[in-house]
């Protein structure tokens, strides 16, 4: 099965639409930019996501920008992201590549990349996790570019938005779909 988000795109440096529950993103974006002008990764303070800890990853961008690898990946993020896929048992966590844990075409991460980091935009990602016990979850996550210091390639950081029915806690997923 295809693992595909839905994706809608938004100038990095003006206000957002409302975001339903990803409005508190967009405010701690803004207060971001407020306060920093063009983020980079070393303005994104630990303190400053507080209560969002657990539902962030932060990811450098490859320097051929047909993928990310995960620097930082929050504990919600990697329980939500335990999966097994064609045969195989994934894990979220520190080093992962992203397109290991959604069957994305290298053509299209690398658009989907560009737009981020280049135009700069927010991307809003949406999509419907299969879990393998039929059930699903919504998620919505938020994908945030951050301005690379010299010499460094840009990080994109993601804030995600979900929610887990306790009987679906660590039940692994097995695809990805879009709404």
């Amino acid at each position: 099965m295809a693992q595909r988000f839905a994706f809608a795109y938004y100038p990095a440096f003006r206000a957002l639409p409302d975001l339903g529950a990803l409005n508190t993103y967009a405010k701690w974006w803004a207060g971001l930019v407020a306060r920093q002008g063009k983020p980079t990764r070393k303005s994104v303070s630990f303190t400053d996501l507080r209560g969002m800890h657990s539902r962030f990853t932060l990811c450098r961008v490859l320097e051929d920008n047909e993928d990310m690898v995960a620097h930082i990946v929050g504990e919600e993020v990697k329980a939500l992201f335990k999966s097994y896929h064609a045969g195989k048992s994934l894990s979220f966590r520190k080093g992962t590549r992203i397109r290991e844990l959604i069957d994305v075409s290298a053509i299209d991460q690398k658009r989907h990349l560009q737009k981020v980091t280049s135009g700069p935009s927010i991307a809003l990602n949406r999509g419907r996790l299969t879990l393998i016990n039929g059930r699903s979850i919504d998620v919505f996550a938020l994908d945030f570019p951050l301005h690379p210091l010299p010499g460094e390639q840009p990080f994109v950081l993601t804030l995600y938005d979900f929610n887990i029915p306790p009987e679906d806690r660590g039940v692994p997923h097995s695809g990805l779909s879009g709404y």
